[in-house]
């Protein structure tokens, strides 16, 4: 079963299991939407598509408001202090959810007991990628060759306690080899250091590295995204593929503030896995973000929180990831 049609079985079932007047008179003025990041990232990207649609479906604006530092945390906690009354409601990173409570060594909120779970939007496919002057073409010979040359190559990422940061870490524990990490400020300008060769071995999304593959500067050695592979990159084979188990990836979703009725929460969820389970929209707004749909019940959210925080706990402690 694709998974538009799993989204729409979904739906359905969620609309015939919910009280009639679930979320009735709701919204009756402007609601904002935090991003804990600035404008023009993917989070902002897929809050402005969802908040189109719903504003325009349920007859009032729904406004994004960028808040963005601290890794995602200043934005989100605003929204966990928020009045419960569905007015307020926000868009991190798991990232922010699941990692940044075991990597900051002091934080001024708690996500689990802070905020309601709304629905998981979907999940951030990753590429492992290599300069195309490192002579590997999968991730058991960049395995070889690092151990043949320990510390000599470079890994990029966007700093400390990235998912490209957790990877690094993570395959230096697995393989027992060692790269140099090289943090950048910005994706632009790590994918300009990557195609001239001062870095070696980087992650992107799909999308993002796809102009350095087509131009023969960056080859892509694997994706990092569950046990299946990625329709835009259907040659490239995943990392269980290759006989690796990592699961870790980021994804994004909406929660509201503790404490928001469970019908407006419901509301929420329903209403996000009908554009979910619609394939324009998804081909339209997740699409070109490598972001491939999740949707399902709260529930199913809460589950997969759970299972992703051991995993987050877990590459934290091999990363000896402290941030303050």
């Amino acid at each position: 079963m694709r998974a538009p049609l799993m989204l729409a079985v979904t739906v359905f079932n969620l609309l015939m299991a919910a009280p009639i007047a679930f979320g009735q008179g709701y919204p009756t003025k402007p609601i904002r939407m935090i991003v804990p990041f600035p404008g023009a990232a993917l989070n902002d990207a897929i809050a402005r598509a969802v908040s189109q649609s719903l504003s325009q479906s349920w007859g009032q604006p729904i406004i994004v408001e960028n808040r963005a530092g601290a890794n995602g945390n200043i934005g989100t906690e605003v929204c966990a202090k928020a009045a419960p009354d569905g007015y307020t409601v926000c868009m991190p990173t798991g990232v922010v959810i699941s990692l940044n409570p075991v990597a900051y060594t002091s934080m001024t909120f708690d996500p689990v007991r802070d905020l309601t779970p709304v629905i998981h939007v979907g999940t951030l496919d990753q590429v492992i990628a290599i300069n195309t002057s490192v002579p590997v073409r999968n991730i058991r010979e960049l395995i070889d060759y690092a151990k043949a040359k320990p510390g000599v190559l470079n890994w990029a990422s966007l700093g400390i306690g990235s998912s490209g940061h957790l990877y690094m870490e993570w395959m230096q524990a697995k393989a027992g080899v060692k790269f140099t990490h090289i943090p950048y400020k910005g994706s632009q300008q790590l994918q300009m250091a990557v195609a001239a060769g001062e870095v070696h071995v980087t992650t992107n999304t799909p999308g993002g590295i796809r102009a350095n593959i087509e131009a023969g500067k960056v080859r892509p050695l694997a994706v990092v995204a569950g046990k299946k592979r990625v329709p835009s990159m259907p040659d490239v084979p995943t990392l269980e593929d290759q006989g690796y188990d990592l699961e870790f990836r980021n994804w994004v979703a909406i929660f509201l503030p503790k404490n928001t009725p469970n019908e407006l929460a419901r509301r929420w969820n329903v209403d996000v896995n009908k554009l979910l389970a619609d394939a324009t929209f998804v081909e339209k707004h997740l699409g070109p973000w490598s972001v491939t749909a999740t949707g399902g019940s709260i529930d199913d959210f809460v589950a997969f929180m759970k299972r992703d925080r051991i995993m987050a706990a877990e590459l934290a402690k091999i990363a000896n990831l402290k941030l303050d």
